[in-house]
């Protein structure tokens, strides 16, 4: 059986690597039907015949603009998919792709074939979320009211806008903390000896807290409350009772995955040549 053509657009600063990416990507299914260093060079009247259309974005070195160049795409095309290519995975800007329409982000030294199967998961209708963001699930015992998942997808409506100043939900200063150590990714044990209360105690305050803020899951919490980190921020909450609920302020720098010495997927294209 032929395999359905994909009409996919190509973006990024790297010619070589665009190239590259072409070549691997033809025999697979996936048609370029544009190649560009930047998203405003898209002749968008050229692709109004395509029904189902996919953009692959290698990130440059502003996120900023990474992320804008995501929303106009999706702003043209709001049917259409998208995943980001990436020499490091940082756990803010990650967030910022899923909340503009991204569908994967995938890091440019994986496997060719591991990259093409997202790729077509993607264009199935999945959204897929890198390892590094699953630290924000923690304990999935938490999430036991929730409908079962695989773990490596969430829905796309995990990318929750903010809630509005007027709306926001009564939560405690233990609450609040909490959910911060739930952004910085600890799991229910961590919490438990940072604020110095027993575990179970941990997870009855974080189902009040997916309750109040009226979500299913921990990564949904935790894009909540990067949506939302001024309400949260410990400013707010006065004196705190104790130096154990003093954790590390939301956003605290990250460390950063080295990016390689020379991506495979440039190595691999080069040797279809």
């Amino acid at each position: 059986m032929r395999r359905r053509s994909i009409a996919t657009v190509l973006v990024g600063p790297s010619a070589l690597l665009r190239e590259g990416l072409s070549r691997i990507l033809g025999p697979t299914g996936f048609r370029i039907v544009a190649s560009v260093s930047h998203i405003h060079e898209v002749v968008w009247a050229s692709l109004s015949s395509h029904q189902s259309i996919l953009l692959i974005i290698d990130t440059g070195d502003d996120p900023d603009d990474d992320t804008a160049q995501i929303r106009l795409f999706k702003e043209q095309k709001p049917s259409g998919r998208v995943a980001v290519l990436t020499d490091r995975y940082r756990r803010s800007n990650m967030v910022s792709a899923f909340q503009a329409g991204a569908n994967v982000y995938h890091a440019k030294f994986a496997n060719c074939d591991a990259f093409t199967k997202a790729l077509e998961l993607v264009m199935l209708g999945e959204t897929i979320l890198p390892p590094e963001l699953l630290s924000f699930v923690g304990d999935r015992k938490d999430d036991q009211e929730s409908p079962p998942t695989q773990p490596e997808r969430v829905a796309a409506g995990d990318a929750l806008p903010p809630t509005r100043s007027d709306d926001m939900p009564p939560l405690s200063i233990r609450e609040k903390c909490i959910l911060r150590c739930i952004v910085d990714g600890d799991s229910n044990k961590l919490i438990a000896r940072k604020i110095g209360i027993a575990e179970a105690t941990v997870k009855v305050h974080v189902k009040a807290i997916l309750r109040k803020i009226r979500i299913h899951n921990r990564t949904q919490a935790a894009i909540w409350a990067m949506n939302n980190r001024t309400f949260i921020s410990p400013t707010n909450d006065g004196a705190l009772p104790t130096a154990a609920m003093q954790v590390p302020p939301l956003l605290a720098p990250e460390k950063h995955t080295p990016a390689p010495q020379l991506p495979a997927l440039i190595g691999q294209a080069l040797a279809l040549k």
